[in-house]
């Protein structure tokens, strides 16, 4: 390759790294999109920043290194065709055709980005890599804790990273109550500041994993600027993910990560996320004055459980959730409230059923047989955490910021396994 543009290339994958948290996306509004007349973020076909920066530098790679697509192809050929069986049965019988085959295609952008960041060590297991997560972390981290200062998004040129314009006043805008006053909780370039915060609590996770406690201390400030972005956002299924991963690790620290731990955790979080649709209806008409966000979760989950029920095997088709919850639910004048079930398990059990559920556990295991001991300790409190906080929300499945991040920290956490 020609060191111009071998550098040029390096420089692409660090900005690709850098820019993650951005959302600046061209999107586009077929019929499919809109659910009663309404638009659906989560149901647009969209060109993301991101995505155009990666398949740049894939395609520029791969024209180089085919060898190396086509050995993984080969070397999981049966889990590839698994996956292409369930995208051509899921999508045949699913609800809307458009919505479920575009969230289908990203899958597989996801999968190729996958391999992309295991195949590169030569550019994703350096120094300079990390301290690119850092900065990053601390520049999106000093926009969210701005905005939760001015009580309004900054504007000007951030709208070029995503960012959206409102203020405290907005309706609908998240907002948390500081000896009762009102304040507007960060949400940095994110749509919300949850999914803001799992973002933070996992680049926080890598940092404390990748960087020994010199280090560590020589980057105190920088730290303590995410740590704080990370408080601001309010979010507890956030903060329920880190406490979890640190009561795990200091538990665990002198024990090994195996896959029958895995197991085990996959088992509890099921078991917990499949409770919820079958205590809903109980909770909700024994506890009516819960908080509108609580209550919208139970909600949700009780027509989760009505969809799973109705289509156990197969589900109603990927990224047809909102799509088919009218049907399930009259939303009345609030359609606006449209959105997925605050689960990442029944999310995906209740579009893709039982058999796209168990296809990603399978995954998850057969990844977690390449980080054994106490080395597998990054994988296994990343993927706790993303599983802690997937049991409380979405965004692991539906945000492009949260989907791309996940799945680079997964792939780079047992690069020295591998």
């Amino acid at each position: 390759m020609i060191p111009r543009w071998a550098r040029l290339e390096k420089f692409l994958n660090y900005a690709l790294i850098f820019l993650l948290p951005t959302q600046l996306a061209l999107h586009f509004w077929p019929p499919t999109a809109f659910v009663f007349g309404v638009r659906v973020d989560y149901l647009a076909p969209s060109i993301y920043l991101t995505d155009v920066l990666f398949l740049t530098v894939f395609v520029f790679w791969i024209k180089y290194h085919n060898d190396k697509l086509f050995g993984f192809i080969k070397k999981n050929k049966v889990f590839l065709f698994l996956f292409l069986f369930i995208v051509i049965l899921n999508t045949a019988f699913s609800t809307s055709f458009g919505p479920s085959i575009y969230k289908w295609i990203k899958f597989t952008e996801l999968g190729l980005f996958y391999f992309y960041v295991r195949a590169r060590g030569d550019i994703f297991n350096s120094r300079t890599l990390y301290a690119t997560i850092f900065y990053s972390l601390i520049f999106f981290s000093v926009i969210g804790i701005s905005q939760f200062v001015l009580g309004k998004t900054l504007g000007g040129p951030l709208y070029l990273l995503g960012e959206r314009s409102f203020r405290i006043s907005t309706p609908g805008i998240a907002l948390t109550q500081i000896l009762d006053r009102n304040f507007m909780r960060a949400y940095s370039t994110f749509s919300h500041p949850n999914s803001f915060a799992g973002y933070l609590g996992l680049g926080l996770l890598t940092l404390l994993f990748t960087y020994s406690k010199k280090e560590l201390a020589r980057r105190i400030w920088g730290i303590l600027i995410i740590c704080l972005a990370f408080v601001l956002t309010f979010s507890l299924s956030a903060f329920v993910g880190i406490v979890f991963c640190g009561i795990l690790f200091i538990l665990l620290r002198k024990k090994t990560f195996n896959t029958k731990s895995l197991v085990l955790f996959l088992t509890i979080f099921t078991l917990i996320s499949l409770a919820q649709p079958l205590v809903s209806n109980f909770v909700l008409n024994t506890i009516p004055d819960l908080p509108q966000s609580v209550s919208q979760r139970f909600d949700l989950s009780s027509v989760a459980g009505k969809m799973i029920s109705d289509k156990f095997l197969l589900g109603e088709g990927l990224n047809t959730f909102v799509i088919n919850e009218p049907r399930i639910k009259h939303f009345g004048n609030y359609l606006w409230t449209l959105q997925p079930v605050h689960n990442v398990s029944l999310l995906l059990f209740s579009e893709t059923g039982i058999i796209g559920l168990s296809f990603f556990y399978l995954v998850l295991i057969k990844l977690s047989k390449k980080a054994t001991g106490l080395k597998g300790a990054p994988f296994y409190l990343s993927l706790i955490f993303i599983l802690t906080s997937g049991l409380f929300d979405h965004y692991w499945l539906t945000l492009q910021q949260n989907m791309f991040f996940s799945v680079f920290i997964l792939a780079n956490s047992f690069r020295a396994e591998g």
